[in-house]
């Protein structure tokens, strides 16, 4: 469905916008934003990286069944381009090692895992894992799920990492819209430089909501800590394939996959 979404969006504006102003009196802190365009790239990327990781994870867990001794530690996601390789790590979390290889393509379809027959990681992809290492342990109070996926990528806007903790779910009918985090790691991926809630609180939405009363099928959400919809809203919109609805302060957005629209409610008022 492409925005003849905005009819409902309007009719729907008033009332968003009385549950902002009805937010709390002490706002949680104001997190960084991009142009439009670029959170919706940036959320993809995310959304991209997250499928690839437990599109190979799925292929490897039946290998390691019978094999408890594996000695993984964990993963990074490499981009390349039209593929993602998933590479899982074995030995010292301090100097990781190659173990297996999964390239997922464009389509999110795995390839078989190989062992990998590099001796060494690169620099840079022990600064990743370390980076989401680092994130991990510096995670924040508000705690909405019992397990978070994490995602690096480059930053854009310096020479550093981005790491995100999504909070995760294991129920395929409840979307997280609360409870993610964005970490700012140095290039080397061991100093922390900034950690930013992107909710103000917890929120498990229930999927089978949406589309009641024979309506478009869409979510709906307010955000206190920026201005617009953020890079987890296109992530959220594009692993549900979903519209969400998002108010923030006396505007309402519409978010579909990538793209984001500020949605017109004059006719409303």
């Amino acid at each position: 469905m492409r925005l003849p979404l905005v009819s409902l969006l309007a009719a729907l504006s008033l009332s968003l916008a009385s549950a902002v102003q009805a937010a709390d009196d002490k706002p949680p802190p104001q997190v960084e934003v991009w142009s439009l365009t670029q959170t919706g790239a940036i959320g993809s990327a995310i959304f991209v990286q997250d499928r690839a990781a437990w599109r190979a994870t799925d292929v490897l867990l039946p290998l390691l069944e019978d094999r408890p001794d594996h000695g993984l530690i964990g993963w990074i996601v490499v981009d390349q381009g039209d593929a993602q390789l998933v590479r899982f790590l074995r030995g010292d979390p301090t100097a990781p090692l190659p173990g297996y290889d999964i390239l997922v393509d464009k389509n999110g379809d795995a390839g078989p895992a190989v062992q990998s027959k590099d001796a060494a990681l690169p620099d840079d992809q022990i600064a990743h894992y370390l980076a989401r290492n680092l994130a991990v342990a510096n995670i924040g109070d508000l705690r909405c799920t019992a397990s978070f996926n994490t995602v690096v990528l480059d930053d854009p806007d310096s020479d550093g990492w981005l790491v995100w903790l999504l909070a995760a779910t294991t129920d395929a009918n409840i979307v997280p819209m609360g409870g993610h985090y964005r970490f700012h790691v140095s290039a080397d991926g061991r100093s922390l430089e900034k950690r930013e809630q992107l909710s103000g609180g917890c929120l498990n939405m229930d999927r089978r909501q949406a589309g009641q009363d024979g309506q478009p099928a869409a979510l709906f959400t307010t955000v206190l800590v920026a201005p617009q919809p953020l890079e987890v809203h296109v992530f959220l919109s594009l692993l549900n394939r979903l519209p969400i609805v998002i108010g923030t302060g006396d505007k309402i957005w519409a978010v579909e996959g990538t793209m984001i629209q500020e949605v017109d409610t004059s006719k409303t008022r």
